[in-house]
């Protein structure tokens, strides 16, 4: 058995992917003392893709808030040559004002009304996959945290089969998390393929109301997106729509399952329900860094970066910053002051955060209120994935008092 390394080494050369980090806990400790130590620190080994001489890693709020905002100094641009799986320009890789363009053509269909409108289908997806256990007083929680984001995000955002969802499930899940860099290319390049395939398929066909509708018809200074644009920016909406919002979710469940005051309290107020999900995504938020390029010269917290080298905004480590979270590393379900960075910030501020909002919110009031007694099953312990771009619970066993299907 590997004797696991010491907080302070992790903390002089942080490598996300080191499976040191399947401890839930451990790598909150890491970034505290990379935010005491080392708060603009260093990596050779950046997760989302290899840079020359590796990447700077910016842990505390301030500095996470500041780069967010400032993309005249820290572009969303990759490095050339640093991210060969992408195809096309993406919203999230470009800077404006073609972005805010394409952001312009892209927000009304994830408005707060429209994702209001979608309330009644997610509760009644939600009770359809607690259906499937309720009856038998025990199940898995993180089936409902993996499988109700994208059964969501596909009937009722994109247009594709829910046949589809496990399949870019699996490859969404080895681009992001598998063993090997070759492991990762191959699912990048598979996943590219289906949707291609997909989006192809609709092109010519009559209009739908759906997002792939929407970026076939998209329109940027009188021209239609390029069809590359059109299949990598539907990846790209798969890809964030079914890793980040579950991960995040399979937590609130774990938490929940382990924190029976929590679970009992949220169960009694349920007006308490948006604010704890907001804690719930600042605490336990499934994404951990961001890369940012370095346009020119610029210093910050004492720390001058220089023009084509990449910055790693750490949104996770900022989200425990005591300085701004007191009592950080605690969830406090009723926590009034929470400007967290779970959905980023500035121009690319997350584009479905009403959509992921909304998923957490029912998918927790739903199993609260149909197992409002459930624990983590005796014997069978959760299986936590962590050292990965994705950290959360692959399995939560539980036991509870059984009840009826929905009849949904």
């Amino acid at each position: 058995m590997t004797v696991p390394e010491s907080v302070e080494t992790h903390a002089r050369n942080w490598d996300l992917r080191h499976e040191d980090f399947n401890d839930p806990d451990l790598l909150y400790d890491v970034y505290a003392e990379m935010r005491q130590s080392c708060p603009i620190a260093h990596t050779d080994r950046p997760f989302l893709a290899d840079t020359p001489d590796g990447a700077w890693v910016a842990t505390r709020y301030a500095d996470c808030y500041r780069i967010a905002q400032d993309w005249q100094h820290f572009s969303n641009n990759p490095i050339p040559d640093t991210v060969e799986h992408v195809a096309g320009d993406l919203v999230v890789m470009m800077d404006p004002p073609r972005q805010q363009k394409l952001r312009k053509v892209l927000n009304p269909y994830f408005s707060p009304a429209r994702m209001k409108a979608l309330r009644p289908q997610i509760a009644a997806e939600t009770d359809l996959l607690i259906d499937e256990f309720i009856e038998s007083g025990s199940g898995d929680l993180a089936q409902v945290a993996w499988r109700q984001p994208g059964i969501v995000l596909f009937r009722y955002v994109l247009g594709m089969p829910t046949d589809d969802v496990s399949v870019c499930f699996d490859l969404t899940d080895t681009a992001l998390n598998g063993a090997t860099e070759q492991a990762r290319m191959t699912a990048w390049g598979e996943l590219y393929a289906h949707l291609h395939d997909t989006v192809a398929a609709r092109a010519g066909r009559a209009p739908r109301d759906d997002m792939i509708d929407v970026l076939l018809n998209a329109r940027i200074d009188g021209e239609k997106l390029p069809f590359t644009d059109v299949v990598s920016n539907a990846m790209l909406l798969v890809q964030a729509g079914l890793e980040t919002t579950a991960s995040a979710m399979s937590f609130a469940f774990h938490h929940l399952a382990t924190h029976p005051a929590d679970r009992d309290r949220l169960t009694a107020e349920p007006e308490l329900l948006p604010r704890a999900v907001e804690e719930l995504i600042r605490y336990a938020g499934s994404i951990h860094g961001l890369h940012r390029t370095v346009i020119e010269d610029v210093e910050l917290s004492g720390h001058t970066f220089r023009p084509g080298e990449t910055v790693v905004v750490n949104f996770a480590s900022a989200n425990r910053d005591e300085n701004v979270f007191p009592d950080a590393d605690r969830c406090i379900l009723d926590r009034r002051e929470n400007r967290h960075l779970g959905f980023g910030a500035g121009v690319h501020r997350c584009l479905g955060s009403n959509l992921a909002r909304l998923e957490f919110q029912v998918a927790v009031e739903r199993v609260l209120t149909r197992i409002p007694d459930y624990t983590l099953a005796p014997g069978r312990p959760a299986t936590f994935h962590g050292n990965s771009i994705t950290r959360g619970y692959r399995a939560i066993p539980v036991v509870f008092t059984p009840g009826p299907t929905s009849g949904a």
